[in-house]
């Protein structure tokens, strides 16, 4: 049962048909504000995530603890076991739908009619209803329905081009970006309809995909390629298209990145890190003519920064007040760093585990760390909610409706 918290979002229910990724994490994000989130997964099996084993060469099920990434993307949520694939279990779902503000569901469109529980039906049920619906590669044109899931999305998206560090060969970046930066956007996507909904009183249709979110996260990559019919230059830091946006091993084996895109960075950086006579070499001259040499200039640069160790450049790059910062890993994120620790941007759950608390910091408001449910763990209690008496209750029990 999830902790008894206010938030922005108190008095809203969720209804949430989702599985895998994408779709939980939208409905989390709203848990995390304060809905009351209802995740129906099917009785006696639940969401698919919840039996996979490892993902991406790492288990994700260990020492008899629930699956993380199930655990991750279902906090803070009541869980109702019910198979809408029989007929029982329909009125129990009409009166949820009777009573939610919005579905969340990233179902295929073939599941959700097979379920009764696409836009136009539960609609029809609930007219203020927001139905909200995260899709693979948008929900019309000739791929809206071809099967989808994070892999799919990124090589659709043209982010394996983006993230690949050669020109040759794309790269899949693990960790379910495009599921996790879908969800989020389709989470902003509901906020904005419960917005509208207070000045219309009307329900409305959210779709937030992963090809549309990957353009957006690819806003200046897209643009300029929509617009100059070419894309910014590769991520080979051997070949970059600047060497002042670049990555540099030092010599205790760390990196650092440089964001340098002024031209008025060049010279508080050559004389930060002991390369003043560089201001006289006129392939450096300025900003283009530095772009157009960016593989010499690289490779000065490759040579100077394995003299000393990180921390002796990055002391220094600091003080000019130039964009620089040591190349973390995740586990140094996840592990005691002092920003992260500063901030909050990892919280501990009820069940012991660490998770990234959330993509923004609202003042007024701690989200709760409530653990994600056992399958079925409030069934009853939410049956009890939708008026539905005992002997109903063991009678859909029986039919296998709810678990």
């Amino acid at each position: 049962m999830p902790q008894a918290v206010g938030g922005p979002l108190t008095g809203v229910r969720v209804i949430d048909l989702t599985i895998w990724v994408q779709g939980p994490v939208a409905s989390t994000l709203l848990a995390d504000l304060g809905a009351d989130v209802v995740k129906v997964e099917k009785a006696g099996t639940g969401d698919f995530s919840r039996n996979l084993g490892a993902l991406n060469g790492v288990r994700l099920q260990r020492d008899g603890q629930p699956n993380l990434m199930w655990q991750m993307c279902n906090r803070n949520k009541r869980g109702l076991a019910l198979d809408l694939s029989r007929e029982a279990a329909q009125p129990v779902f009409r009166r949820l739908v009777e009573q939610a503000d919005v579905i969340v569901t990233n179902l295929h469109p073939s599941a959700l009619a097979a379920f009764h529980a696409t836009r136009e039906e539960t609609q029809a049920i609930n007219p203020r209803l927001i139905y909200a619906r995260g899709a693979g590669l948008g929900d019309r044109g000739p791929r809206a329905e071809d099967p989808c899931q994070d892999t799919v999305g990124m090589a659709y998206g043209g982010f394996m081009w983006t993230s690949a560090n050669t020109s040759d060969e794309p790269y899949y970046p693990p960790g379910a970006m495009a599921d996790v930066l879908s969800g989020t956007m389709l989470a902003f996507g509901v906020l904005a309809a419960l917005r509208e909904r207070e000045r219309t009183g009307e329900g409305q249709y959210v779709c937030s995909s992963q090809l549309q979110s990957l353009m957006w996260m690819q806003y200046l990559n897209v643009g300029v390629a929509a617009n100059f019919q070419e894309p910014f230059a590769g991520g080979d830091r051997k070949h970059p298209g600047s060497a002042m946006v670049n990555t540099y091993l030092c010599a205790d084996g760390r990196w650092v990145a440089l964001g340098l895109i002024l031209d008025s960075h060049w010279p508080p950086f050559c004389k930060a890190v002991g390369l003043d006579h560089l201001l006289t070499d006129d392939r450096f001259a300025e900003l283009w003519p530095r772009m157009t040499n960016a593989v010499p200039l690289a490779r000065i640069l490759e040579g100077h920064f394995l003299q000393r160790p990180a921390d002796y450049w990055l002391e220094r790059l600091r003080a000019a007040a130039l964009w620089v910062s040591p190349v973390n890993s995740v586990t140094d994120l996840a592990n005691g760093d002092a920003q992260v620790e500063a901030n909050g941007y990892l919280a501990t759950f009820d069940d012991g585990r660490r998770m990234p608390s959330g993509p923004f910091t609202l003042e007024s408001h701690r989200a709760p760390t409530s653990a994600a449910p056992d399958h079925g763990a409030d069934t009853d209690a939410l049956l009890a909610e939708l008026e539905f008496a005992n002997d109903a209750i063991d009678a859909l029990r029986v039919d296998g409706a709810v678990w």
